[in-house]
């Protein structure tokens, strides 16, 4: 491949300010499993007697340092990757520059195609176009895979951005609805996202709800959202069982916005007193007196505080040490904000709705690799009482196992 002459140092200083050298690591490692993957595919295809066999881990040494890959295997032991170095060498310059050009164009399908073709890998363009399209598919089977019937937290979040539209060749507003379960083991997981172009809506909602039942959700114990139009009455409709928490950190960061500086600094300090009181009923009774000294002054703001007033504080409901996972939607916005650093630093736009769901795929992929790959300690520790309480609201007199 032809040498690119790239600053490593300066590149991987600008990589830097997207996340941490493991996570990049991460990044560059899940495309080479996918892009080897879909290689093995195509070797068998016209194969009678010969099929895949397994993985065999490899530590790839390049300038990022020792990538952990997982090689695929055939039963004869004829396939090879090549999109490796050949065997028993050290990645050479030009093998750098395209791991170092994966991750810098790995939101990009159509640029990883280029670049897959400038390797003259010894597969037809068709082929190559398979071995590009299989990132995109792996991200479209987020959307589509069973999701489990029993969840004990739902998360969403909708992300403001801006994506090409392809068929009208302009760019446009859009919303990317990101949805995280917290299992009844205590397991974070993304369930699923949801791309529209235009603004966020009720509609929007009433699809995505009733998308998540199609495929699976049947009861959720508490879902944790921001306070959007309509979808209150949507999660009372279709979850009528649900808790619904909104976010207690946006309902705070709201206070300065709505109130002068003096009465928000007040009632900002009386509401974390309120935050640390431990039962439901008394911190939402001290709420509620907190709001109505103020209801004269503010009445329309503190008319819809006090119209929510039981959304706020449902957390309270809930084992204490589970409560700092549900009160806001945290989970959901780090996921977000990485997305939007994607974003930022490939040109202030996605150039498709494919290029936003690879982002999301390989975001998500490097997270579920590792910061989720075991249950939420105090999650875990709360089991026994998260499951009684969700007996006796679901399932009534029958037994959960």
């Amino acid at each position: 491949m032809e040498n690119l002459d790239l600053d490593l140092e300066k590149v991987l200083s600008e990589i830097s300010k997207i996340e941490s050298k493991e996570g990049i690591k991460m990044a560059a490692a899940l495309l080479l499993n996918a892009l080897m993957k879909k290689e093995r595919e195509i070797f068998l295809r016209d194969s009678i007697d010969n099929k895949a066999n397994g993985y065999y881990e490899r530590q790839l040494a390049c300038f990022l340092g020792n990538l952990g890959i997982s090689v695929p295997r055939d039963r004869k032991s004829e396939f090879r990757p090549a999109i490796l170095p050949p065997e028993w060498q050290k990645a050479d310059e030009s093998f750098q520059d395209f791991i170092l050009n994966l991750v810098l164009q790995s939101y990009s399908p159509n640029k990883i195609k280029a670049l897959l073709q400038s390797m003259k890998l010894p597969y037809s363009p068709e082929q190559i176009e398979e071995i590009k399209e299989e990132l995109y598919n792996q991200a479209k089977e987020l959307k589509t895979k069973e999701l489990p019937e029993n969840l004990f937290a739902m998360f969403i979040d909708a992300y403001h951005t801006q994506i090409k539209d392809t068929e009208a060749n302009r760019i446009r507003k859009a919303v990317i609805y990101n949805i995280i379960g917290i299992d009844m083991e205590g397991r974070k997981n993304l369930l699923s996202y949801y791309i529209y172009f235009d603004s966020e809506t009720k509609e929007d909602w009433l699809q995505i709800l009733n998308d998540l039942i199609k495929r699976g959700v049947k009861r959720v114990m508490v879902i944790v959202s921001d306070d959007f139009p309509g979808l209150t009455q949507a999660i009372k409709a279709l979850f009528p069982e649900t808790d619904h928490q909104l976010c207690f950190v946006h309902m705070q960061r709201n206070i300065n916005r709505n109130m002068s500086k003096q009465d928000a600094k007040k009632f900002y300090e009386e509401l974390s007193i309120i935050k640390r009181i431990e039962e439901y009923e008394r911190a939402l009774n001290r709420f509620e007196e907190l709001c109505k000294s103020y209801e004269k002054k503010y009445p329309a703001y503190i008319k819809g505080l006090l119209k929510k007033k039981e959304h706020y504080f449902v957390y309270k409901k809930y084992p204490e040490g589970v409560r700092r996972y549900i009160y806001t939607t945290n989970v959901v916005e780090n996921i977000n904000s990485r997305i939007e650093l994607i974003r930022v630093n490939t040109g202030g736009y996605f150039q498709s709705i494919k290029t936003a769901e690879v982002a999301i795929y390989i975001t998500v992929s490097r997270i579920q690799k590792t910061r989720w790959q075991k249950p939420l300690p105090l999650i875990k520790s709360a089991l026994y009482e998260l499951r009684q309480m969700f007996v006796k609201r679901f399932y009534k007199e029958t037994q959960f196992s």
